[in-house]
Formats: structure tokens, C-alpha cells, sequence
């Protein structure tokens, strides 16, 4: 019995296995070259060609100076916000009685370069 089934599925067609060849390898050079001759691009064509390299490339510098340039705001925003925090803490403990909106501008105030380092009366 298993002859007969080993058998039959010998006898089946199946399609032939190829694998295709990349497109340029499919055309042969004695045709790639009289294509070359007849491209002539002047400057404007040549560039238009190129235009999203030079676009990706200018886009991905943009981005990293863009980048960059934000480093010292996000320094400067870390340190005045630690300046506003303590100010206000040191507020709150000394001047408990005072509303906390108060409190709030004298230490926007203080950090800000607007009033001096000695305490309010």
C-alpha cells in the first residue's frame, strides 16, 4: 500500500523551482550602454535627480542643529525651575501666613533677577 501511495506522488507535476535574477542582471550590457548615450542631462535634470538626497540630507541637518540649539534653553529651564521650587519652599516656611499666589510671584519674581536676595519685611 505505501508503494502505491509513494507511486502516485511521484507522478504528480510540480512547477520547476527558479529563482528570478535581480532586473539588472536581466539585461545585458549591449543594451545598458546605448541607453547611457542617449542621456545627456544638463545641470537641472542632473540635480532633479538628486533632489531627495540633497533634500534628506539637508532635512537631517536641520533636525540635529535644531536639536542642538535646543540644549542650553533646556539647561537654563532645569535651573530656573530648581531656583523657583526652593524659593518658593523658603517662602512658605518663612512667611507662612501668606497666600500661596503670593508666595508664587516672589519667587517668579526673585528668579527672574527682579528682587534682591535679602528676605522681604
Amino acid at each position: 500500500m505505501s508503494d502505491v501511495l509513494i507511486g502516485a506522488m511521484s507522478d504528480s507535476w510540480h512547477p520547476p523551482m527558479s529563482v528570478q535574477k535581480p532586473l539588472s542582471d536581466n539585461v545585458s550590457a549591449s543594451m545598458q550602454e546605448p541607453d547611457r548615450k542617449d542621456q545627456n542631462l544638463n545641470p537641472i535634470e542632473g540635480l532633479g535627480s538628486h533632489s531627495y538626497v540633497v533634500l534628506a540630507t539637508l532635512c537631517t541637518v536641520s533636525l540635529i542643529v535644531i536639536a542642538w540649539s535646543l540644549v542650553p534653553i533646556s539647561r537654563q529651564a532645569t535651573r530656573w525651575n530648581g531656583c523657583f521650587q526652593e524659593s518658593f519652599r523658603w517662602d512658605r516656611r518663612t512667611f507662612p501666613k501668606d497666600p500661596q499666589l503670593v508666595s508664587k510671584l516672589w519667587a517668579t519674581r526673585y528668579c527672574n533677577g527682579g528682587s534682591l536676595s535679602m528676605p522681604r519685611e
